[in-house]
């Protein structure tokens, strides 16, 4: 089943880190243009009766420091989360209004779940301790108190997801952490902060703390290119091992520039389908 609400915004490209190339055909789903109109897609696949639901969302159109693959990335997740069962909402390319939305409209599907995934891809930074992932209106983001407003918190995420389902809660993040927004007043911490990661929850980095996540040579970031091969194999496999299993080859692809991290905790194992 497959469901597309659509949302209009406006998105001016100029130049930073990692440019998307001239000549990028739109991936399906999405209607891009340098400086026109842009469509938000916010689309649901899958068994909207299926007890395992995902939140994905890919920002690649960034006002400041446009990215190259997170759009691949959110579609190509969302397909590997539908064969493994979930009813997935695809989200790609949200300013700050709608991506705050889209987070409350998926804490609303997650009563008495038995899995809930959050996926982002795009830039992420951190202040204090604290993570934020960017919507693509970042160009207004110069300093820290304004990434503070203007961003979404990943630790906030994380607590709405325990709060709102008792069962498995997975958090992924594959954010790109070089120079995400503009501005001689913004931290100088590289990477993303390290989180503690709650009973019956899994935390998952696409670097460790202090590193940046590369954007890769195909179609997808280097870490979830690697996550997306796992994950076809991943069934009634232990979740901490699927995850263990994406580290090798990005740390060898990156000649160890780039490192996997995770964190899980839970009183009796979980596998995708069972274990």
């Amino acid at each position: 089943m497959k469901q597309t609400l659509t949302f209009f915004g406006v998105v001016l490209l100029v130049g930073g880190c990692l440019p998307s190339p001239k000549e990028d055909p739109s991936p399906q789903g999405f209607n891009g243009g340098s400086t026109s109109e842009t469509k938000l897609h916010l689309t649901e696949l899958g068994d909207p009766n299926s007890l395992q639901k995902a939140l994905v969302i890919g920002n690649r159109d960034y006002e400041y420091s446009p990215l190259r693959n997170p759009i691949n990335d959110a579609k190509d997740m969302t397909d590997s989360l539908v064969n493994l069962g979930f009813h997935v909402t695809q989200a790609t390319n949200l300013d700050h209004q709608t991506m705050k939305g889209a987070v409350d409209a998926f804490k609303s599907r997650l009563s008495n779940q038995e899995v809930a995934l959050f996926y982002f891809s795009g830039h992420g930074a951190q202040v204090d301790g604290e993570n934020f992932l960017l919507p693509v209106n970042n160009g207004e983001i110069r300093e820290d108190k304004a990434l503070k407003r203007n961003a979404v918190s990943a630790q906030n995420v994380l607590a709405m997801m325990k709060e709102a389902n008792n069962g498995v809660n997975l958090l992924v993040l594959d954010a790109c952490r070089d120079d995400p927004y503009s501005g001689s007043e913004k931290s100088l911490t590289r990477g993303l902060a390290q989180m503690e990661s709650p009973r019956g929850a899994l935390i998952a980095f696409a670097a460790a703390p202090g590193q940046a996540a590369l954007d890769g040579e195909g179609n997808n970031g280097l870490y979830t290119s690697h996550l997306l091969n796992a994950l076809e194999n991943a069934k009634h496999k232990r979740i901490e091992d699927v995850f263990m299993g994406v580290q090798g080859p990005v740390v060898d692809k990156s000649g160890g520039r780039q490192e996997p991290w995770y964190q899980a905790s839970f009183r009796k194992p979980f596998c995708f389908g069972g274990c």
